[in-house]
C-alpha cells in the first residue's frame, strides 16, 4: 500500500510541476495572441518560398513565386524554341536577355560575401547561343 500512495504523491508533484511551467508560459502565448488583435488585418497570398537564381558572371538573386512564375514561362519558350529547331539566334538571345533582365530587375541580390547554395542557375546573355541551347532541352533551366 505504502508504494502505491508514493506512487500516486510522485505523480501529483510532477503534475503540479507541468502546472506551473504551462502557467509560466501562458503569458507568453496570451501576449502574442493580444499583439496579433490589434494588428491590422491585411490580406495575405499564400506564396512558394523564395527560389535563389544564379546568373553565370552576374551573381546571385532571390526571387518570389511570382518572379519564378515569369521565368518559368520565358524558358519554355526558350526550350520549345530549340526543341522545334526553329531556334533564331537573334530571338534566342532575346529571351535569354529577357530571362536574366527579369531575374536582376524583380529579384533581389545576394549580399556578395554571403554564400548561399543555388537553387536554379541561368545562363548569361552574353554566352554564345550555341553553348546556351544546349542547357534548354527536356524541362530547361527552371524545373516546373
Amino acid at each position: 500500500m505504502k508504494k502505491k500512495s508514493k506512487a500516486k504523491a510522485k505523480a501529483r508533484a510532477h503534475a503540479h510541476k507541468r502546472a506551473r511551467s504551462i502557467a509560466k508560459l501562458k503569458p507568453r502565448r496570451v501576449k502574442a495572441a493580444q499583439k496579433a488583435r490589434k494588428s491590422p488585418k491585411t490580406a495575405r497570398t499564400v506564396t512558394g518560398p523564395k527560389k535563389v537564381v544564379r546568373i553565370m558572371g552576374h551573381g546571385q538573386f532571390t526571387v518570389d513565386h511570382k518572379t519564378l512564375k515569369k521565368l518559368n514561362e520565358i524558358d519554355d519558350a526558350l526550350v520549345e524554341m530549340v526543341a522545334s529547331q526553329r531556334a533564331d539566334d537573334a530571338e534566342f538571345k532575346k529571351l535569354l536577355a529577357e530571362l536574366n533582365h527579369v531575374t536582376i530587375k524583380q529579384g533581389k541580390a545576394v549580399e556578395p560575401g554571403e554564400i548561399v547554395r543555388s537553387d536554379i542557375i541561368l545562363p548569361s546573355s552574353e554566352m554564345p547561343a550555341d553553348e546556351a541551347k544546349k542547357l534548354f532541352v527536356g524541362d530547361g533551366v527552371i524545373p516546373s
